[in-house]
């Protein structure tokens, strides 16, 4: 962009940085409820440890994420505590930040789509504030990123060690990494072939950059990732998954036909920003195609999971809304329906996102200590009884706020196998996040015939947390 009006400059500067202050405060906000389950699970798997080390050595989980669970680990117990997410809220911070240099490096109105994109995605904002690995995964893909490309500008060494250091770190925030580093490394290759190196400089180039993050996966491996165990969900085909992950680019809602639009937004968006990439005669078209459609597609092929939640394709999604950025700000610069298209495309994006944010701020993720706390205080047994649809998730769940809540207070949770003739109190039911918060019913009765009635529901902000629906036993009705 040719502009030098200082006028200009101030009005940019001062966007960019309103944008970029509320986008912190949402995170911020976002932070501020109870945790779920995955971060449960996590702060349950580092209570089991002695040291730091067994983070790498002793876990065998797919939901250690090590960096995260080092940070928890260091912080301590502490039950349903927000601390746990402050690691998850700076790399949360960070990704806005490199977002902006990464578009800054070609233009203003780049690096404001860029940062506009990251700043409000509901996806970048809810993992941005979780106790979990991803916020970290996608900061350091970003890092890696900004350096490949000031590494093809100006060749240093210490580009080479700065890469390596950030993917080491890459692969410590979460295993996904290694899609990043599939589609660098064949970007990496294109590039420096192309500007005719010769075979032995290609190699030390290749050696220097990736040899330290694939020895260290191979050191993960060894130590953790072959006896690694898939903690368990609802099944989800890679096909299923990648086309929600799509449909989240623009801020999709749950179980709607809304999903198919912005889905197929996002597929046309992405097709026009690799086609605009090669129009330009950018060799980046082979880095964007790879990390966010071939290799996210093809990880299925290398691992035989069943689980291919949205938050595994977050790669992908962070570097397509990158894409999205440039292709916006295409629109922005040419004349008269590009800026329109592109106007109500951040028009859709932002009122989409919004409501998602707001459901986030009105939940939370699931309302677990409000749901324990409704029960202890209605509760006309002692101890308070009760079960659950699924024997692990409610159970655990529930008893980690039991136990933060309730202190010594009993509780007695009774299994299937081990119901009770007379029933629990109450029946706990549950839901995924990426369906609606419908109950089963207003009423069911149990094997036993015990007859229970529909008293609360607490639903879940999408992608996020549980819908949880609570039961109580009631009187058996007599005969009409």
């Amino acid at each position: 962009m040719k502009s030098t009006s200082p006028s200009y400059q101030r009005i940019y500067i001062v966007v960019c940085l309103i944008t970029g202050i509320s986008a912190v405060l949402i995170r911020a906000r976002a932070a501020i409820n109870d945790l779920w389950m995955d971060e449960i699970w996590s702060v349950e798997l580092v209570r089991e440890l002695h040291s730091a080390l067994g983070v790498f050595t002793r876990t065998h989980h797919d939901n250690n994420h090590y960096l995260n669970s080092l940070f928890i680990y260091f912080l301590g117990q502490h039950g349903n505590w927000p601390a746990y997410r402050i690691l998850s809220e700076i790399a949360g911070i960070g990704i806005i930040v490199v977002a902006w240099f990464i578009g800054a490096r070609r233009a203003r109105p780049t690096a404001f789509f860029s940062l506009l994109l990251v700043s409000f995605s509901y996806v970048a904002i809810l993992y941005s504030s979780e106790a979990r690995g991803y916020a970290a995964l996608v900061f350091f893909c970003f890092v890696c990123f900004l350096i490949l490309e000031s590494f093809f500008e100006n060749p240093r060494w210490q580009m080479a060690a700065w890469f390596s250091v950030s993917a080491v770190l890459g692969f410590t925030s979460h295993l996904t990494f290694v899609i990043f580093v599939a589609a660098s490394l064949i970007w990496f290759w294109a590039r420096l072939f192309l500007a005719r190196m010769s075979l032995v400089k290609i190699i030390a180039w290749t050696l220097g950059f990736y040899a330290l993050p694939l020895v260290y996966l191979c050191v993960l491996y060894l130590v953790d990732i072959r006896y690694l165990e898939i903690g368990g969900g609802t099944p989800i085909g890679v096909a299923s998954g990648y086309g929600a992950m799509l449909a989240w680019i623009w801020g999709g809602p749950n179980a709607s036909w809304l999903q198919y639009v912005t889905g197929g937004l996002a597929a046309i968006g992405l097709l026009a920003g690799v086609l605009l990439l090669i129009k330009q005669r950018s060799d980046e078209w082979i880095f964007f195609t790879g990390v966010a459609v071939v290799v996210p597609l093809c990880m299925p092929l290398f691992e035989h999971g069943t689980l291919h939640y949205v938050r595994y394709f977050i790669v992908a999604f962070g570097f397509i809304l990158l894409l999205l950025g440039r292709l916006l700000a295409r629109m922005w610069q040419s004349r008269g329906l590009g800026k329109i298209a592109c106007s109500l495309l951040v028009l859709l994006f932002l009122v989409l996102n919004a409501r998602d944010i707001g459901s986030l701020f009105k939940y939370g993720r699931g309302q677990l200590g409000d749901a324990v706390r409704f029960m202890a205080e209605k509760s006309k047994e002692q101890p308070l009884t009760f079960g659950g649809d699924q024997d692990f998730r409610i159970k655990f769940m529930l008893s980690f706020y039991w136990r933060a809540l309730m202190g010594d207070k009993e509780a007695v949770y009774y299994d299937h196998e081990n119901w009770p003739t007379t029933g629990p109190e109450w029946a706990v039911f549950h839901k995924e996040s990426f369906t609606q918060p419908v109950p089963p019913g207003k009423n069911f009765t149990d094997k036993y015939g015990n007859w229970y009635e529909l008293v609360r529901t607490y639903p879940t902000a999408p992608l996020s947390g549980v819908h949880l629906f609570l039961y109580r036993k009631i009187p058996k009705p007599g005969p009409a």
